[in-house]
């Protein structure tokens, strides 16, 4: 669950407010939200937002970090809504929306391949630093570690990250990058506590998840509170349904609250994480 929660504060400072404030002031500065301007400015956004996350995890006192990195996504959100409602195009807050919705259902085939390929090389840096990755993260804190080597690493983590979701926000939004990354991860974690395992279970969840979401999108009567409305604004699968995105958040979102309804009627178990001979990292029961 550790590993789940630093995944969600590396979105909020990467994903949601990291790369909507590089893009909001690419777009006030007349780019397109889709332009190689906009995706410079929110890859630098971003990275500066997972820097600042490495930078500020020492001497917190009883202050969690995930409540530092929390100011910062306000701070952040709100510095993007001024920017786009101060933006020349006068359209602003409308691009913010597209940001967060996405446009899942009609993404080019250039773009998936473009993603594709950006998610495989970081796909390798990741699996060459697991180790030391999963370190910093599980263990608590190692006299032998410099606080220069942890930060580099907390920065390799959120850096990486930050990049993949400023890449794959154009495809499918905020929203739905950050379900795909946490949600399925919360439901294998409730029930495994091997990270391998739990991997294996939370792809075939998030997959399942979307395509649940889809074909809510097609089906779900549009919903009506008795006046009419611009339904043009954001895209859906179906005719009169509901947002791609946000119908695919729905729905990996009611299974997280599913899991842990039942996870609720399951015995606790105790987890220790504890240093194998080989100078990995491993996780018992109890």
């Amino acid at each position: 669950m550790r590993r789940a929660r630093r995944i969600d504060g590396a979105l909020r400072i990467g994903g949601d407010d990291g790369e909507a404030l590089g893009v909001s002031v690419a777009i006030a500065y007349g780019h397109d939200a889709n332009s190689p301007e906009a995706y410079k400015f929110a890859v630098a956004s971003a990275l500066f937002g997972a820097f600042l996350i490495s930078l500020s995890r020492f001497r917190l006192g009883r202050v969690p970090h995930e409540a530092l990195i929390g100011v910062v996504y306000v701070l952040s959100t709100a510095a993007s809504i001024i920017v786009l409602e101060c933006a020349p195009s006068g359209h602003g807050l409308e691009e913010l929306k597209d940001m967060l919705a996405g446009n899942i259902i009609f993404v080019s085939n250039a773009d998936v391949k473009s993603t594709a390929m950006t998610f495989g090389i970081i796909t390798v840096l990741l699996l060459a630093m697991w180790r030391p990755i999963t370190a910093v993260t599980l263990a608590k804190d190692d006299p032998n570690r410099s606080k220069l080597k942890t930060v580099l690493l907390d920065f390799a983590f959120y850096g990486l990250l930050a990049i993949m979701v400023a890449s794959s926000v154009k495809v499918a939004g905020v929203l739905v990058v950050f379900s795909w990354l946490v949600m399925p991860a919360v439901i294998a974690f409730f029930f495994i506590e091997r990270i391998g395992w739990a991997a294996a279970l939370a792809l075939p969840v998030g997959i399942l998840g979307s395509i649940g979401g889809l074909l809510l999108s097609y089906n779900a009567p549009a919903l009506h509170f008795g006046h009419d409305t611009a339904h043009d604004a954001v895209e859906s699968a179906g005719t009169q349904g509901w947002p791609s995105g946000p119908a695919i958040v729905t729905c990996l979102g009611v299974a997280v609250i599913l899991a842990y309804l039942v996870k609720l009627f399951l015995p606790d178990r105790q987890v220790i994480v504890e240093e194998n001979g080989n100078g990995g990292l491993a996780l018992s029961e109890s």
